[in-house]
């Protein structure tokens, strides 16, 4: 046990650090799942999408296979579901899962740095940034239908944005 406490924050600090400490780990072990399997990615984007003709045809300067609206979601019945497929790739999921090591990374050594500014505010950005990209996912762009498996997501992201927020002047100095 003695040896496994070597490598966590002080407790003098609170609960803070061992938050980011976890959360870094969970996040780093996320980012190797998306190298092995897409089937985690698929229960949190779980949007079924069909190509949009609703594009304007291609010209000398727009094509729309560039648009990052060539996908819109599908209906749940009609002739869009028989078509539908997922956005979730092999490289939607490393790139989800190269970003997520990143913030992984930034986290853990914020954890044991909570009162250098920087390091601080790195690690509040990581969770906005997550905040952000899940709410938009799910209220913009429709890849996610808020349930079970995209609790932890948010809760990770919009907690740990108050709580570092909040507690920004009894870390840093």
């Amino acid at each position: 046990m003695d040896k496994l406490q070597a490598f966590l924050p002080s407790a003098e600090k609170g609960y803070l650090p061992y938050y980011l400490f976890f959360i870094s780990i969970v996040s780093m072990g996320n980012s190797l799942q998306n190298y092995a399997t897409l089937h985690y990615t698929r229960r949190i984007y779980n949007g079924r999408f069909v190509p949009n003709h609703s594009l304007p045809p291609a010209t000398e300067r727009y094509d729309p296979e560039d648009s990052t609206s060539i996908l819109k979601p599908a209906s749940s019945t009609g002739k869009d579901a028989e078509k539908a497929k997922d956005q979730v790739t092999p490289l939607a999921a490393r790139l989800f899962g190269t970003y997520t090591f990143v913030v992984g990374i930034i986290r853990l050594y914020a954890c044991y740095q909570l009162e250098n500014p920087g390091m601080y505010q790195l690690a509040i950005w990581t969770h906005v940034i997550a905040a952000v990209h899940f709410t938009s996912e799910m209220l913009v762009l429709k890849t996610i239908n808020f349930s079970g498996p995209q609790t932890f997501p948010f809760l990770a992201a919009y907690g740990g944005t108050a709580w570092m927020l909040l507690q920004y002047n009894h870390y840093v100095q």
